[in-house]
């Protein structure tokens, strides 16, 4: 009998079901496409807002959508008013031509409904009203998507310029679960470090921190809920069982930028009971992976050696990744490689 915790992933069709019933046409509409790209269709920056996602844009591709894979973008957000215009921004100029953007707000009371309103036009589809947190907001959203690929994007993170034609290019080449590196941006003091990805590989599903959460991208086809009960280990807990079976692809560079703040899940200290509760359940739903015992002693060993070779292999040509980075977005200096 497969344990409790496994019994609880909801049915996305039936939340399909809900929405149509109420009135939601499906399949849903996609982000305009404009061959010579969104910026200046967009509202304006906020004063003295420069470079990406600001004044710069992704030049878009000239072939136009015939071709391309339909990508499928949720963003789940919650009282984010401060940073969620740039998660939009950041995600409509990538002038991707085949682009569903879903935005599922929880029924933020600051800024955030107002900015929702203003980029409306360029949105697929967008709800503010209450949901039972980022979860369930998640998998709301990803129950309307109808592309060839999915990935999220939380409202404090965004997307860097050209990722999603990257991540295109490799699904034509075959790849189902395509994830690159990621940039941490300390809300603090401004700066911003380089974020290596792992190498991504099945039998490495119970290590955390595998995969950066919004560089990563998978097959629709393949897709699974994400599990509700769930507070802060949500994408480490779909990836053990996303990623078995899957061709995974590694982008060598960064796709998105992960902010670190205050009230950021992964770096708030009063959020350390709901990891503990998350951990608990894991172990419970997946025990094979943390049995203890020889041959866990030794994959444990072996992911140390590989990742560590895997990084210094992957840090040889960064210095020059990073300077495209900041040329892309029109920085002032490079994300820093430490």
């Amino acid at each position: 009998m497969s344990p409790p915790y496994r019994q609880n992933l909801p049915d996305l069709a039936a939340y399909r079901a809900e929405f149509a019933a109420a009135g939601v046409r499906l399949p849903l509409a996609t982000v305009p496409w404009r061959p010579t790209g969104l910026l200046a269709d967009l509202p304006p920056p906020p004063a003295g807002r420069q470079g990406w996602p600001w004044t710069v844009e992704t030049p878009p591709f000239a072939t136009g959508p015939d071709g391309w894979p339909l990508i499928t973008l949720v963003t789940p957000s919650y009282q984010q008013g401060e940073f969620l215009e740039e998660t939009l921004r950041s995600l409509l100029l990538q002038n991707y031509p085949r682009l569903e953007l879903i935005v599922m707000d929880g029924g933020s009371t600051d800024q955030s409904a107002a900015i929702i309103e203003r980029y409306r036009p360029w949105l697929s589809y967008a709800r503010v009203a209450r949901d039972r947190g980022q979860s369930h907001a998640i998998n709301l959203g990803f129950s309307l998507g109808s592309g060839d690929l999915n990935g999220w994007v939380n409202s404090d993170d965004f997307l860097l310029p050209g990722s999603l034609h990257r991540v295109a290019e490799a699904r034509r080449d075959g790849a189902e679960f395509i994830y690159g590196d990621a940039l941490d941006l300390d809300q603090a003091d401004g700066r911003m470090r380089h974020a290596p990805s792992h190498l991504a590989r099945a039998r490495y599903v119970k290590f955390a921190g595998l995969v950066p959460q919004p560089s990563t991208f998978w097959a629709s086809a393949r897709h699974q809920p994400v599990w509700e009960e769930q507070h802060c280990a949500l994408d480490y807990e779909l990836w053990i069982r996303l990623l078995p079976g899957l061709r995974p692809r590694h982008l060598l560079r960064p796709l998105s930028v992960a902010r670190r703040h205050g009230e950021a899940k992964t770096h708030n200290p009063a959020m350390k009971r709901r990891w503990d509760e998350d951990a608990q359940r894991n172990a419970l739903a997946h025990p094979g992976l943390y049995r203890p015992g020889i041959s866990n002693q030794f994959l444990g060993w072996e992911f140390r050696v590989v990742q560590r070779l895997w990084r210094n292999w992957h840090g040889r040509s960064l210095v020059s990744r990073l300077e495209a980075v900041r040329r892309e977005c029109g920085w002032a200096t490079a994300p820093s490689a430490q």
